[in-house]
Parts: structure tokens; C-alpha cells; sequence
């Protein structure tokens, strides 16, 4: 099936962040999204709260956190019990550990935490190659880098206001499962935002 994956959503389980469970819900349909993945910030109270709320049974919500390290954030998909740490080596060894996906968000955005070029001396599975929240010239230094790391590419809106939902997502061919969905990510997708391709 195909899959619209907005892959970077905080809600307001982040404290900087004002997305309500339900206004995720609303977000989500606006959008025409039918998967998610919420990447609050150092905890997985969102994904819980979503998972339990009943208001999801039509959408693939893939368990996500966004995790501060020393060396800037870090994402991790797919484990709903993620480990956490803030030597991002060590994180990035124990989400692999657990099958967790890893990705590099926002890499080259010097406003926030930022992995950057420390990318390549990390084990990093994804580059977020298209941030709803960066400039265009901030997303094409990612594109860049990903093709030359050969390292595929995710998108993301970074939504922390329920407008943004679904500003930037990632379309995958993949079953509904989340193993399917995991194995279609490490592949790479189509990285798209409202305004067209990057």
C-alpha cells in the first residue's frame, strides 16, 4: 500500500509544542496523511497517549522520540521502549541493538541541536533531507550531504502547531505492519512537501 508519512510530529508531550491528541487527529485528516510518527522530545508520552486515545484505529502511528544528545538531536523510530542517553554514539549502538531505525533531523539547521557533518562519524540510517520547519537552502545542504554520504533521505513537517501537520512527508510502498514500514524506510522514500518534490 501507499504510504504519506509525516515523519517528525511533536505533540504537546513536547514543552514547546501546543498539539492536542484530538488536534493531531484534525491535523492528520486536513492533510490527507494515513501514517505519523510522533518524536516528542525526550519521552514517549505522546505516542502513548495517541496509542490509547482511540482516535487512530484508520492511521499507522509509528513510535518515535526525539532524543537531545551532547553531539544534537537524534531521532528514533520504530521501538516503543527507545533508550536514552546523551552520547549520541551510545544511543545510536543501543536503538540499533533494540532494530530501531536512526535518523538525523534538522542536520544542518544552526538554530537548533544539530548533528551536522558529526553525521558521518555517527551510525545514522536516515538523513531528514526535507524539515517543514527549515529554510530551502537548509534542506538542500541535507539533500547534498545525504547523496554523498549515500544515505537515503526522510521528511518530516517538525510540526509543534496543528497547521503544520503534514507540511513535509515521505511517501513509501510498503505493507501496514510496522516491520514493513521500518524495512521501506531504510530504503528511502519520496520526500515531498505541499508545495511539490525538494
Amino acid at each position: 500500500m501507499r504510504i504519506l508519512l509525516d515523519a517528525h510530529v511533536h505533540t504537546n508531550s513536547s514543552h514547546d509544542s501546543s498539539i492536542s491528541i484530538s488536534q493531531l487527529r484534525e491535523g492528520i485528516a486536513a492533510s490527507g496523511l494515513n501514517a505519523i510518527a510522533v518524536t516528542d522530545h525526550d519521552n514517549m508520552e505522546g505516542f502513548k497517549r495517541v496509542k490509547s486515545s482511540g482516535l487512530f484505529k484508520e492511521i499507522i502511528v509509528i513510535p518515535g522520540v526525539e532524543v537531545t544528545t551532547d553531539s544534537g538531536d537524534v531521532i528514533i523510530l520504530g521501538l516503543e521502549d527507545p533508550p536514552f542517553s546523551k552520547d549520541a554514539r551510545d544511543l545510536i549502538d543501543k536503538a540499533h541493538a533494540r532494530g530501531g531505525v536512526v535518523v538525523a533531523p534538522h542536520p544542518f539547521d544552526a538554530k537548533r541541536s544539530s548533528l551536522g557533518n558529526g553525521c558521518g562519524s555517527l551510525s545514522i540510517d536516515l538523513i531528514e533531507i526535507m524539515n517543514g520547519k527549515c529554510n530551502a537552502s537548509t534542506n538542500r545542504l541535507a539533500k547534498e550531504y545525504a547523496g554523498y554520504m549515500r544515505l537515503p533521505g526522510i521528511g518530516g513537517s517538525d510540526a509543534h502547531e496543528k497547521r503544520e501537520i503534514g507540511s513535509t512527508f515521505t511517501v513509501l510502498e510498503a505493507d501496514k505492519g510496522l516491520d514493513s514500514i521500518m524495512g521501506a524506510l531504510r530504503n528511502g522514500g519520496r520526500v515531498l512537501s505541499r508545495q511539490g518534490r525538494l
